[in-house]
Formats: structure tokens, sequence, C-alpha cells
């Protein structure tokens, strides 16, 4: 991209006021930002702050997309977690007295409003953990 110095640089090269030179799409950016340069017209102008802003747009979409996936992640190992303490009081009741067991499923299943579903009874809870 085409710019023009507003104020003196000197690096590798020296440009003074005025000065035109061709340049990267980043190190316009920069320089345009830092008041250094100004795009020579503009349209390239407009153009360099469209395709930065569908790039900063990309990288945007990424991050959420990792977000999301770690998010997800974490989710999921928290719904393990649950599982796995709800698997193990499930055990200890079926290891428990069967009228306690029964009031518990009903208990249960009032609860989590299993009652769309099947209920889930003593039975069926004998017959997947053995």
């Amino acid at each position: 991209m085409k710019i023009i110095f507003l104020t003196h640089l000197s690096g590798m090269t020296s440009f003074a006021p005025g000065a035109e030179d061709e340049v990267s799409d980043a190190v316009a950016l920069r320089y345009i930002k830092k008041g250094i340069a100004k795009a020579k017209t503009k349209k390239e102008h407009t153009a360099l702050m469209v395709r930065m802003q569908k790039e900063a747009d990309v990288e945007a979409e990424k991050q959420a997309k990792m977000i999301a996936i770690a998010k997800d992640k974490e989710l999921k190992e928290d719904v393990r977690n649950l599982l796995d303490a709800l698997l193990e009081r499930v055990r200890l009741i079926e290891s428990i007295d069967e009228a306690y067991r029964e009031t518990f499923l009903e208990q249960f299943n009032v609860l989590f409003d299993a009652k769309e579903d099947a209920p889930v009874t003593a039975d069926d809870n004998s017959e997947e953990h053995n």
C-alpha cells in the first residue's frame, strides 16, 4: 500500500515529510495509527481499514470458537462428575433397605420430573448395575 509520510522517519532508509513509499498493510496501519503517515488516497485508506477489519473479525471468530470449545469441555467434565456422584449414591442405595430405596427413587422421579418418561424403579437400577 502506498503511504505518504507526515513526519520524518529514519532507520535503514530515511523518509522526509511528504515522501511516499510502498509498505505492507500491517506497517501502513501501524504508521497511520501513530500519525507517522497517511494513505496516499482515501480509497486506499478505506480498503486498508476493510481488510484489517476482516482480519480482526476472523481472529475474533477463532477466539470465540476456542472459548466455546474450552467451555464445552468444562461442562462435559462437570456433567461427568455429577453423574459419577449420582451413580455412587445409587449404588449405596442399592445396598440399603428395599423400602428406603423405593422411597428414594420416588423422590428422584418427582425431583427430576421423570414422570414424562418411564419412571426409574428399583428393578431398573438393579438390572443396569448388575
